[in-house]
């Protein structure tokens, strides 16, 4: 386990008042943190994608990608909730069947 993913943990579960997403907000942080949380150096990626959204200053698209933007914790919550969902275990077919 990543010694930053406590951090993010921590971070995602605060539970400051958030501004209210609209379906395609969540739509695109929830596709940019799976990608995050799936891919082999995802911490690599973040930083890139945070280099990309200085560049470009769209923050008004990419901007919860910043710690300091008041979309960050959900999207935190997100690539967290999808590392898990990596790392949980599958059950077997077998163990299936018996149940």
């Amino acid at each position: 386990m990543r010694p930053t993913l406590s951090m993010e943990t921590s971070a995602a579960m605060d539970h400051r008042a958030a501004p209210s997403l609209s379906s395609e907000e969540k739509r695109r942080i929830e596709r940019v943190a799976r990608f995050v949380a799936r891919d082999r150096d995802g911490d690599l990626t973040e930083r890139l994608l945070l280099r990309l959204l200085a560049i470009t200053r769209n923050s008004r698209r990419w901007g919860f990608l910043a710690p300091d933007h008041p979309f960050h914790p959900y999207y935190l919550q997100q690539k967290v909730s999808e590392r898990c969902r990596i790392l949980r275990p599958r059950p077997t077919t077998a163990a299936a069947a018996d149940r």
